[in-house]
């Protein structure tokens, strides 16, 4: 193992991530930000720390960070980081992506009682059965696996809810506590609007943002927007495979990048530049087809742009009780009738984003995963 700093101090915090995209270094930040530098470990991957999350997230920061060995299995990255932080005897190991290592840890139960740091895992994924997710073994078994978890010495558990804290429990998971997706508060009144965007008040933009997966639903925006003439589709973030080939080949995706109502950003965003088209846009789609909550929601939420959800699942339930957008059919017909109905109404639904605003902010995420 490399270390870029090594440390014994009672307070040691350690963090195991060794996975740099989408949210996750972010969240890593949080925590670096709240205990101070020189009482935080990165436990992590050569690959982490050559990625730009690491660049922009946690360079500038002064991250310490631990390079852990190179790995076959999840539990042997566990086993690493959890003999690291106890031969640092480090008071806390904070997991935030704990989906990851359920199984990992049950397997360790014969040795846990040996350990020295509490160890906290954050569930970013709790499916329930019933919801918008198609029904898999992990959906029935997972619940069960998290309650044989939260008995073991030493382990506490806690599952990531939606930066506006509307669902404080989750159904099948009883008795883990909710941490809010933490979201920093917008201080720029003015960001500079992005090149890569239409000329401002040309046309409806609609904006998708973040690590472009199939599970966003993309085809079915293309679809819809399509079907709308003044409205022009933004898709900025990193595009898995899968998504690159089919803005490459669908016909109708090929028709819109060719008439200019689509526009693709296919790289990683920094903070200012992700804030500046979050708060650019229109509408910011969020058609995910997963049961979980959504950090874009949020971070649109404190610049009062309004999102589009799918109904039947969390993000609609969110989006109801707080009125900072509007849940629509998975169908072309409900995806256009929502981004009318949202530019129809739509200070109605930027006021009640404002509001909401002033709810988020990284405080519980902080506090519950390092605090008492």
């Amino acid at each position: 193992m490399r270390s870029s700093d090594e440390s014994s101090s009672r307070d040691l915090v350690c963090v195991l991530e060794t996975d740099p995209t989408g949210h996750r270094l972010r969240y890593v930040r949080h925590l670096v930000t709240a205990t101070g530098p020189d009482r935080c470990v990165l436990l992590t991957t050569r690959e982490a720390v050559e990625s730009n999350e690491y660049a922009t997230h946690l360079r500038p920061a002064g991250t310490r960070f631990v390079t852990l060995p190179q790995a076959a299995s999840r539990r042997e990255v566990l086993d690493s980081a959890l003999r690291w932080a106890t031969a640092a005897s480090a008071r806390l190991l904070v997991v935030p992506d704990g989906d990851k290592y359920v199984v990992p840890l049950l397997r360790r139960r014969p040795v846990l009682r040996r350990t020295r740091p509490e160890i906290r895992l954050l569930m970013m994924r709790t499916a329930t059965i019933g919801g918008p997710e198609g029904l898999r073994p992990t959906t029935a078994v997972k619940p069960l696996l998290v309650q044989m978890l939260r008995r073991l010495p030493g382990v506490r558990v806690l599952f990531l809810t939606d930066a506006m804290g509307v669902i404080e429990r989750r159904r099948g998971y009883p008795g883990l506590p909710p941490v809010r997706d933490p979201v920093p508060r917008s201080e720029a009144d003015a960001p500079r609007r992005p090149e890569w965007l239409p000329p401002e008040g040309a046309d409806t933009v609609v904006g998708l943002f973040g690590v472009v997966s199939a599970r966003k639903n993309l085809p079915l925006l293309v679809q819809a927007v399509a079907e709308l003439p003044h409205v022009v589709l933004v898709v900025a973030g990193h595009l898995a495979p899968n998504v690159r080939r089919f803005v490459e080949t669908d016909p109708t995706a090929v028709s819109l990048c060719a008439e200019d109502r689509m526009r693709l950003v296919d790289r990683f965003l920094d903070p200012d530049e992700y804030g500046a088209g979050l708060s650019a846009v229109d509408v910011v789609a969020l058609l995910h087809d997963n049961d979980a909550p959504s950090g874009v929601l949020g971070e649109a939420c404190t610049r009062g742009t309004p999102v589009l959800v799918p109904q039947g699942g969390w993000l609609e339930r969110v989006v109801e009780a707080t009125g900072v957008g509007a849940a629509v059919p998975m169908t072309v017909a409900g995806v256009c009738a929502g981004m009318t109905r949202i530019m129809e109404d739509r200070w109605e639904y930027v006021e009640a984003a404002r509001a909401w605003s002033a709810t988020v902010g990284t405080d519980d995420f902080r506090n519950r995963l390092l605090g008492p």
